[in-house]
């Protein structure tokens, strides 16, 4: 039974990385590298348009599974693949021409009301039915959010994919084992993510680009709407907002600084979670190596959220969110301090590039 999407898997590895390989050597020819900014920790040439290679893989696994072998209904499939692809090749555009912020709010907008009007919504939290135009606008805000939120953490190699392919693999896996067979649609992503991050590990021999983390944002943000297991129906929001709750909780920490200090949203800092991390002295891959850590901690509650009593699962739930964001305001404290004294002493922050 599941013998067919697991080689369906295992080729949409192999897709992505093999198109990631030729992506690298477009980019050098070209010279379309990654250009630095005051968010950005890398120094010198970085190809980019990484994500076209795991995307690409990951829409030739969804049809083949969808249309030849009838495994995901098309339903599901077809809204999900004209909407990423509007996400997709407009961020491609992006990534050449620095589009307007308003121009690419609005292609969101667009892209998310295709997706929310085939039924992909939240319709309840935690038994609470909701209403109708609360149950839209939670949806539409929801995943405008979570496609910002993870082009936001896109800022160090490997840790945009690997939070992604945690979310996937961990829903996928589940839902699968559980029957939903829409948890492949999570599986074939993580994998095609997978043949992508063996490029992007420290050091990053290329990176996603925005066409690629708005399109792991849109589709984090979409694709737990299209399971359909009662026993996870209940939690379903709060699961969510737990897998993704690294990179939610560091956009709103960035809207709440960059609006306390009178900048633009849309200014970029260096004052993101794994650059306070940085900042203490972590390396690259010790930086990421904590974050994965906290991330794996968070999959594992949300697995076991899941297999338990709707109510016990509630509270596993809040619990896990209670201690992210205890690590949060831990960090945050932690930074602060450390900052403060490297003030009053003069003595630099870390080189963040080390």
């Amino acid at each position: 039974m599941y013998i067919i999407p697991i080689i369906i898997a295992a080729v949409a590895f192999l897709i992505s990385l093999f198109l990631t390989k030729v992506v690298i050597i477009f980019c050098k020819k070209y010279s379309f590298y990654d250009s630095t900014n005051a968010r950005k920790i890398h120094t010198g040439n970085i190809p980019r348009l990484g994500g076209v290679a795991f995307v690409l893989s990951f829409f030739a696994a969804l049809v083949v599974y969808s249309l030849v072998f009838k495994g995901i209904p098309v339903k599901h499939s077809v809204p999900l693949i004209v909407s990423g692809s509007i996400i997709f090749f407009f961020c491609i555009l992006d990534d050449f021409l620095d589009i307007r912020a308003v121009i690419k709010l609005c292609v969101q907008i667009i892209a998310v009301t295709i997706v929310v009007l085939n039924g992909f919504r939240f319709e309840s939290i935690c038994g609470w039915k909701l209403p109708l135009w609360f149950s839209y606008l939670l949806t539409f805000g929801w995943c405008l959010g979570l496609i910002n939120a993870y082009n936001l953490i896109d800022g160090l190699d490997s840790l945009c994919g690997f939070l992604s392919l945690s979310v996937f693999m961990t829903i996928g896996i589940t839902c699968v084992v559980m029957s939903d067979m829409n948890g492949f649609i999570c599986i074939f992503l993580a994998t095609a993510i997978l043949g992508f991050l063996v490029f992007n590990m420290p050091p990053a021999k290329i990176f996603m680009g925005d066409c690629g983390s708005q399109f792991l944002g849109f589709m984090i943000a979409v694709t737990p709407l299209s399971i359909n297991i009662e026993k996870i129906e209940f939690n379903k929001f709060l699961l969510v907002f737990l897998l993704s709750s690294i990179p939610v909780f560091d956009t709103i920490a960035t809207i709440w600084r960059r609006i306390r200090d009178h900048r633009s949203v849309m200014a970029p800092d260096r004052l993101h979670l794994h650059h306070k991390l940085l900042n203490l002295g972590l390396s690259i891959k010790g930086t990421l190596v904590v974050i994965a850590l906290i991330q794996c901690g968070i999959c594992i509650s949300a697995a076991l959220s899941m297999f338990m009593p709707e109510k016990f699962g509630t509270v596993i739930l809040i619990l896990a969110l209670m201690f992210v964001t205890l690590a949060f305001s831990m960090l945050h404290f932690i930074h602060w301090n450390v900052l403060k004294k490297h003030n009053q002493l003069g003595v630099p922050v870390p080189d963040l590039t080390k």
